[in-house]
């Protein structure tokens, strides 16, 4: 005798776990949407930062290549305002700076500076950082900002090194005498 054929009602999806998938599924995705664009916001501002410590650099190399003696021949970054700062180096080689290259923070990240402004960076022929006056300046820093995702910190080294890493460790450098010297028993001194 053959059993009776159940009739189950698990053939095949309710609509209601149905439902529940695609929720599930729209909420990976919401997830991984918001991953994606935080990543992608946080890549501008790190190519943003990359970018002006490049120019920091060349303007500091320029300087120590051409040997300027006043503030007006010195190389520079200028800090124009929120979005745009400048760069008067000599990218030519003729020996005089060129006239300043604006460069605009992409506007698509929201990125913005935060450190006071106007500022310019002048650089010496050691290619230290000077004030307008051509003393020595204390090394700072510069902070890009986005508006949702935090900043990025450029330092400036007392030598005027750039640096995206945070200012570098410094050991203490002591002096110590030199050791006195050592002689065998039978060595003469005279």
């Amino acid at each position: 005798m053959n059993a009776p054929l159940k009739k189950s009602a698990d053939r095949g999806f309710s609509l209601l776990e149905l439902l529940i998938v695609i929720t599930m599924i729209s909420v990976i995705i919401g997830f991984a949407f918001i991953q994606i664009a935080r990543a992608h916001q946080l890549m501008i501002r790190a190519n943003a930062a990359y970018q002006l410590t490049a120019y920091l650099e060349k303007a500091r190399l320029d300087s120590v290549r051409r040997r300027p003696t006043s503030t007006a021949q010195m190389a520079q970054v200028s800090i124009i305002n929120a979005t745009f700062y400048s760069v008067a180096i000599d990218s030519n080689g003729d020996g005089t700076l060129d006239a300043p290259q604006v460069i605009s923070l992409p506007t698509d990240a929201q990125l913005h500076f935060d450190t006071p402004y106007p500022r310019t960076i002048y650089f010496n022929w050691r290619g230290r950082t000077v004030d307008s006056a051509g003393n020595i300046a204390n090394p700072s820093f510069v902070n890009i900002s986005s508006t949702y995702y935090g900043s990025t910190r450029i330092d400036l080294t007392s030598a005027g090194q750039p640096s995206l890493d945070g200012p570098p460790a410094s050991s203490a450098v002591t002096n110590s005498a030199a050791p006195a010297p050592s002689f065998r028993n039978n060595t003469q001194v005279p």
